[in-house]
């Protein structure tokens, strides 16, 4: 499927080129980055290579996933953010992932309000969740600026973690402003 573009105040969120390739294998060579993604540390290129293709395979099965985020004045990936099936419970979560120059700026939060308001008003989801390790605070506040409500501690992955939730009921549409282009990479 064509993966639309969603424009925000400062952002892109566009599909991933592989251009995006090794601007995500920089990123993601930071422990800093990776400390909090539930995985075996640092990716290798050929596993976020791997992940790419998968990200598209996502959109193609879904309707939804993930996009490269960019500044609107530069188009360099500088993380990601979007919407992902959890195969292990069937459900939606929001996620996201930046490079440590853009953190505390509101980038995130920016950029999950429009992959959430995407997820409400362009597919069928009825309810979309965070999860984030306990000791990431930073996450927790990025999900609780997005409207989102905790819910419970539980086993994802392997790991425990928080999960917060928001319904599409309760999510209000003008706080999280985007303009949606059909454009494709």
């Amino acid at each position: 499927m064509p993966v639309p573009i969603l424009e925000t105040e400062r952002l892109f969120l566009r599909p991933f080129c592989m251009d995006d390739l090794d601007d995500l294998v920089h990123i993601l060579s930071k422990p800093e980055v990776t400390r909090y993604l539930a995985g075996d540390g640092t990716p290798s290129r050929q596993h976020v290579e791997k992940l790419l293709g998968r990200i598209q395979e996502h959109w193609d099965q879904k309707g939804y996933g993930w996009w490269a985020v960019s500044l609107k004045t530069d188009p360099k990936a500088i993380g990601w953010c979007g919407l992902g099936n959890l195969e292990e419970t069937g459900e939606t979560e929001v996620l996201y992932m930046l490079d440590t120059p853009f953190w505390g700026k509101g980038i995130a939060t920016e950029a999950a309000r429009a992959s959430l308001r995407y997820g409400f008003e362009q597919t069928d989801l009825q309810r979309i969740i965070a999860l984030a390790f306990p000791e990431n605070i930073a996450s927790q506040r990025v999900m609780q600026k997005c409207g989102m409500c905790y819910e419970k501690e539980a086993a994802y992955f392997g790991y425990n973690l928080v999960c917060f939730q928001i319904l599409k009921e309760d999510y209000q549409p003008e706080e999280f402003p985007y303009q949606l282009h059909d454009q494709v990479c």
